[in-house]
């Protein structure tokens, strides 16, 4: 066991968690004992190139991610990290070369271009698909690596991984490859109930099983602090780096979640979760694995903080501006916000509106009644909430 004492004279041992999130990262220096040194978030924009993509540039995380290293270990002041984690946002994927670069934007949970690739999971055999555990869903790996094997080809073959978003942050800290169950099984490729790549149907949709990265548990080491990386960010290189895991199972993991308590997730996106024994999909539900035993099944909305940021940025308004005036009162008159820039699962045609708007509403109003709507920070952590 670690203990919290001083080192190197008057310095204290530390641990630092990094959370990549959608639309920024954030993070935590923690005490051996488990206090809060230090806290550091930087932000980053979801590039929308078409209607119905959402993409990220893997350098705009690593400068991020930087900046909120440095951040944190400025306010922790006089530590010494002796290991770090990664957590982050679920789905997606990011093509990169042998050299760990990226082949071009990492592809979000959000993109909607593989909608079509994910249909097509409901006309394969049920021999393929109950294993998964998913409904299938357009920002999966799954469907977004069919999407691009039709149209880029060429990215595809000159991959040499094809990673989840916390994933590459890792490899571009220690060079190893490697993925957590939690975040596999929410790539529509995984069988949870093995704990293993679903062979079968990865061979059926013709998809490239070598460029999956291996599973690790998410407590195991994941590879080491590289010398370059490790002067970036102000850490001693070497230090292990552990394998992480999707940040909605690693809430469900520090909230201690009992058999019957649910957990609402709040931050770019939002999820219902409780937790599962046993494998046990249920349509339209998604089922997970869960840090270490067991699975987590999930209730997801794509419209939350992803939408707020969007109004925020549409009306030039401030955090503190749009919830301001969400805590005022509702004319009667007020617009209806219907918050659906991205297609949700139940209602895939619908799309966002401001609907009854006349020549006396202003700005406020518009803010007002879209902050009313839906209620979180998508550029602070994710905040868990048991309910009985």
């Amino acid at each position: 066991m670690l203990h919290n004492r001083c080192v190197n004279g008057d310095r204290r041992q530390a641990v630092l968690g990094i959370d990549l999130g959608t639309s920024g990262v954030k993070v935590l220096v923690v005490g051996i004992d488990g206090g809060v040194l230090g806290r550091g978030m930087a932000g980053y924009p979801v590039r929308v190139p078409a209607s119905g993509r959402a993409e990220t540039a893997p350098a705009d995380w690593w400068l991020a991610t930087r900046s909120a290293v440095h951040r944190a270990l400025a306010e922790a002041d006089r530590v010494t990290v002796t290991a770090m984690a990664v957590a982050g946002q679920m789905h997606g994927v990011v093509l990169v070369d042998d050299r760990g670069a990226p082949l071009r934007p990492a592809i979000l949970w959000l993109d909607q271009r593989a909608t079509a690739e994910a249909a097509t999971y409901q006309e394969l055999p049920s021999e393929y698909t109950a294993v998964l555990g998913n409904r299938p869903s357009p920002g999966m790996a799954g469907p977004l690596l069919s999407w691009l094997m039709t149209h880029e080809p060429g990215t595809v073959r000159a991959a040499w991984w094809a990673l989840q978003p916390k994933d590459w942050l890792r490899l571009r800290l220690t060079g190893q490859a490697a993925t957590d169950p939690t975040d596999a099984s929410g790539t529509l490729l995984f069988d949870p109930g093995k704990n293993a790549w679903a062979d079968p149907l990865i061979d059926k949709l013709g998809l490239p099983r070598e460029k999956l990265p291996p599973v690790r548990g998410s407590a195991e080491p994941g590879g080491r602090l590289l010398p370059g990386p490790a002067a970036d960010l102000g850490l001693p290189r070497g230090i292990p780096v552990a394998v992480g895991a999707a940040d909605t199972a690693a809430a469900l993991f520090a909230a201690g979640l009992k058999a019957d308590e649910a957990m609402l997730n709040l931050g770019s996106g939002g999820q219902w979760v409780v937790r599962e024994a046993e494998f046990r999909p249920a349509d339209p539900t998604n089922l997970y694995r869960a840090v270490g035993d067991g699975y987590y099944r999930l209730a997801p909305v794509q419209n939350v903080g992803v939408t707020l940021d969007w109004v925020r940025n549409i009306l030039g308004a401030t955090w503190g501006e749009l919830y301001d005036t969400a805590a005022r009162p509702r004319h009667p008159d007020a617009p209806r916000f219907d918050p659906y820039l991205s297609p949700e699962r139940w209602s895939p045609g619908a799309t966002g509106a401001w609907a009854g708007l006349t020549l006396a509403h202003e700005r406020e109003d518009l803010m007002r009644r879209s902050s009313r709507r839906w209620r979180s920070r998508p550029a602070t952590p994710s905040r868990a909430l048991r309910i009985r």
